[in-house]
């Protein structure tokens, strides 16, 4: 049975800030975050009260797994989100615009509750207490940790991969893996929670094979010799053809996008905001569509990297520099 206050708390949780502001929580330097992206944060961290609807999607999550929440929440000013032990004490930070803002790309309320659910995995795995930060092991562990825990509030293993599959890195960093291992990962965990420890079809393509029964001997019938029929022999489509023919006709594409520095490059927006580049066979996430933070364009494409493509009058990219780098055009 579904847990349906997880879809309906969730609302609240992205868009609590807290309602007083402590003093300086702590500095970054002194550290060692399991951040959601992996990203180096510096400076003063500035916590907050989180909202009391925000602490009971937390206890939702600790439910399911039968233990008491060893950690602190808190609403911060981190880039994200984040694992962090300060004076021997656990907490997970979150950032609330950021929770809003990946729940509405990734087109999917479950996306908030499997990063909060991936930071809980680290304090309980004991990832925070060695003071190393975030490595590719600990974030496969945490991140099966999270498939477990959203199958258990009745998600289904497309809102479990939703966030990764929107915002994971194609080959992954020193810190964090690539996003085949980590889809893998969550389905693993999503699929142990049914009692399965088999990883999910969905996820990792696994081809059967069965030995053909024998026939019974049969007496052999002879026959007059006949023509030979004509067969018609027909190729199958290659996996490049597919995904060509996909980025041509899906209604999943919103528009066609077009770069001056790439002019025979195929990049495509799709509908729920992300901005994507097709290669041969393969499909690589660039960027995503969020709210702009520079006066006189609504909208902005980033790549949560400080490289920002603003979106003018009539599609057209325009970057920090004002410069036009290129243009978006609407499919009809």
């Amino acid at each position: 049975m579904k847990i349906l206050k997880a879809l309906l708390l969730i609302v609240a949780l992205c868009n609590a800030a807290g309602v007083h502001a402590q003093k300086v929580f702590t500095s970054a330097k002194y550290t060692q975050m399991c951040s959601y992206y992996g990203e180096k944060v510096t400076g003063d961290i500035h916590a907050y009260k989180p909202d009391a609807k925000a602490e009971m999607v937390i206890k939702n999550i600790m439910s399911v797994i039968g233990l008491k929440a060893n950690f602190e929440l808190r609403a911060a000013n981190v880039p994200n989100a984040a694992a962090v032990v300060l004076k021997g004490k656990r907490y997970i930070l979150y950032n609330p615009k950021f929770m809003s803002s990946i729940n509405t790309v990734s087109g999917s309320d479950w996306a908030a509750v499997s990063i909060l659910a991936h930071e809980i995995g680290h304090h309980l795995n004991g990832h925070t207490l060695d003071k190393v930060g975030s490595r590719p092991q600990t974030e496969l562990d945490a991140d099966e940790f999270s498939g477990f825990v959203l199958n258990k509030l009745g998600a289904s293993l497309t809102d479990a991969q939703a966030v990764m599959e929107t915002i994971a890195s194609i080959k992954g960093s020193h810190t964090h893996p690539p996003k085949r291992d980590r889809l893998v990962a969550i389905a693993t965990g999503w699929t142990r929670a049914n009692g399965n420890s088999q990883a999910n079809t969905a996820a990792v393509a696994q081809v059967k094979t069965t030995s053909p029964k024998p026939k019974p001997e049969t007496k052999p019938i002879v026959k007059a010799p006949t023509k030979p029929k004509q067969v018609e022999i027909k190729t199958q489509p290659t996996r490049a053809d597919k995904i060509q023919q996909s980025a041509k006709y899906n209604n999943n594409i919103a528009s066609d996008a077009y770069f001056s520095s790439d002019p025979k490059g195929e990049y495509y927006l799709t509908k729920k905001g992300n901005l994507v580049q097709v290669d041969k066979d393969k499909v690589y996430m660039v960027a995503k569509l969020v709210r702009s933070n520079k006066a006189g364009y609504k909208m902005m494409l980033t790549d949560n990297a400080d490289t920002n493509l603003y979106i003018g009058h009539g599609g057209v990219l325009m970057n920090d520099s004002g410069n036009k780098v290129g243009i978006l055009r609407a499919r009809r």
